[in-house]
């Protein structure tokens, strides 16, 4: 009779079998939680991305129409009433706290821009033909409307005659930045060519001489100027700020600001 040897694992082998079982498990998890994570903050990012540019379209379609004057008389353009310097036409304040009107051919831009353009469609400026957005402790804000009776509507204060209601949650989003740029803008002397030294370098009927923003254009001139915004605004989730978006949009007015100079 031949007994037979019986043999299993040692407690080392046991060791190690249970170590690399427990490295396993937790790169499993690992893995899973980070997996979970990112889905988590790619929901968060989608959400908030879908948020800010629901907020660019408002902001895109509604500055579009500055100036808009829906009985617009063509022999009058340089009267049109939703299109009056320091008061009624599109400007670019540097923020609300100072309200402070930007150059029109500025690149810094600004947190606040006013206009108006004719909603109702009957030529003349009434409270809900006046508009704006405006950046206010993280939270953006537009104008739904004003006072007609102010000659003045080019102010992004706290004004008893304006209505500015919400149009972000400051306790779902944070938007740090909102920045309206007129970098892109331009304007037209339209009495250029005149055979006048208007810079006074010696030359006559430069290009920049044609530029109204570069040459001041004397009194009785007529110019033309074209506005292009471009508008940069910046979120994050207060809940998690590390989730951020940032969208930058340019937006050209479709109604041209004709004036006669003084």
């Amino acid at each position: 009779m031949y007994s037979k040897k019986e043999r299993g694992l040692t407690l080392v082998e046991l060791m190690v079998a249970g170590l690399l079982g427990a490295i396993v498990v937790l790169t499993m998890t690992t893995v899973y939680v980070s997996v979970v994570r990112s889905g988590s903050e790619t929901l968060q990012m989608s959400k908030l991305n879908q948020e800010l540019s629901a907020l660019m379209g408002i902001m895109v379609g509604d500055i579009r129409r500055a100036g808009f004057n829906g009985a617009v008389n063509t022999s009058a353009l340089s009267t049109n009433p939703f299109s009056q310097v320091d008061s009624t036409t599109l400007e670019v304040i540097d923020s609300k706290a100072s309200n402070t009107q930007v150059a029109a051919n500025s690149s810094s831009g600004g947190e606040c821009i006013v206009y108006t353009f004719d909603a109702d469609e009957d030529g003349v400026l009434d409270d809900i033909d006046i508009f704006g957005f405006r950046l206010n402790s993280g939270v953006v804000q537009m104008r739904q409307q004003g006072d007609a009776a102010n000659a003045r509507h080019d102010s992004c204060a706290n004004d008893s005659d304006d209505t500015w209601l919400d149009v972000t949650d400051g306790a779902v989003v944070t938007v740090e930045t909102l920045n309206f740029a007129l970098n892109f803008s331009a304007c037209l002397n339209t009495a250029e060519p005149n055979e006048i030294d208007d810079d006074g370098d010696s030359t006559t009927d430069e290009a920049d001489e044609a530029d109204c923003y570069t040459v001041a254009p004397s009194t009785g001139d007529i110019t033309t100027e074209t506005r292009e915004i471009t508008i940069t605004l910046v979120g994050s989730l207060v809940a998690d700020p590390d989730v951020r978006v940032s969208l930058t949009q340019n937006v050209r007015v479709r109604n041209d600001m004709v004036r006669v100079r003084a």
